[in-house]
């Protein structure tokens, strides 16, 4: 492949990923954005406690959760905004990539049933240990404070907007009669409500722009000029360093589950080693590029360190695991 093919199929993979990363951010920004109106923030706060439940929880709902890495973080955005304990809503952050249906899907089609519930285990136990670790050792403090405290005004709109409609229908109840003017009032209401949630989810999205264009924009290079035989160069299965080697290859590359679930055959078919694969597929999916560059927009960088080196190690134990068990 000469240069201006490999750089077509990087322009290509630039305007694909960035076209759908931008309609799955704003849907899923949308639609957090509507939930933390509508539903009571305390019930957030109780469901996400916390407790060992709260983590159970935050486990099972990113294991639910069909997000890639970076459709994850508008939604992790909108637990932290609803002030859900930091330690679930990281384990929701840690678990929502590296175990969601696809992830399922891609252990099932490639392994068999025993290394998706032990790989399953290993997603869940690690998890679980990072979010605690974070929440006992406060690294909440390196949240970027607008992103929790940017919602203060609209929830006093709320509440606002919900004392004057019941003021109408009380009045109304007292009259016994409904008047027209007033409902065409609350469906203006609403209609308001709706648009201003649309303005902000909009606006959220461009200060993501930058990070967006700058992430896939790396990854587009990577995947376009990077050799694809370098994996099975460094990592085939006689290369006793070829897991961890999988993980640090993982990370710059952007790659979801269900485009592994295309490739995962053939590599173990050309000798890569079910760990490595596992590797590589935990590194690429749980803290690729785009994603690390996201998650600076939301966190400092002692946050995003201890991120990284959580997926790292957990790339590598269960890849070696997965090699001496199977």
């Amino acid at each position: 492949m000469n240069f201006s093919e490999k750089l077509e199929e990087t322009i290509s993979f630039f305007v694909f990923v960035f076209i759908e990363l931008s309609i799955l951010f704003l849907l899923i920004s949308f639609f957090v954005e509507l939930m933390n109106y509508y539903i009571n923030p305390n019930k957030i706060k109780r469901l996400l406690s916390s407790k060992k439940k709260g983590y159970l929880t935050a486990s099972l709902l990113g294991s639910l959760s069909p997000f890639c890495t970076c459709s994850t973080i508008p939604f992790t955005i909108g637990l932290l905004k609803a002030r859900a304990s930091f330690g679930p809503v990281m384990t929701f952050l840690f678990t929502s990539p590296i175990l969601n249906p696809m992830m399922i899907a891609l252990l099932l089609v490639t392994f068999n049933l025993q290394i998706t519930l032990f790989y399953a285990l290993i997603a869940i136990s690690s998890s679980l240990l990072a979010g605690y670790i974070l929440e006992k050792y406060n690294f909440e403090c390196f949240v970027k404070p607008d992103v929790i405290f940017d919602t203060c005004c609209n929830n006093k709109a709320k509440f606002t907007i919900n004392n004057i409609k019941q003021n109408k229908l009380q009045i109304n109840t007292k009259n016994n009669f409904i008047s027209i003017n007033k409902n065409q009032k609350i469906k203006q209401s609403k209609k308001e409500i709706m648009i201003s949630i649309m303005k902000k989810t909009f606006k959220q999205f461009v200060s993501f722009i930058p990070y967006f264009a700058i992430g896939i924009a790396i990854g587009a290079v990577i995947h376009g000029f990077i050799p694809k035989n370098i994996i099975l160069e460094y990592a085939n299965k006689d290369n006793i360093f070829a897991v961890p080697f999988s993980a640090v290859l993982g990370i710059p590359l952007y790659m979801r589950a269900t485009t592994m679930i295309g490739i995962a055959p053939e590599l173990l078919n050309s000798g890569l080693s079910m760990g490595a694969l596992i590797s590589l597929t935990i590194g690429a999916t749980g803290a690729s590029i785009p994603e690390v560059i996201l998650l600076k927009r939301i966190f400092h960088w002692q946050l995003i360190v201890f991120f990284l080196a959580s997926v790292f190690l957990m790339a590598i134990g269960c890849g070696y695991l997965i090699n001496i068990f199977f």
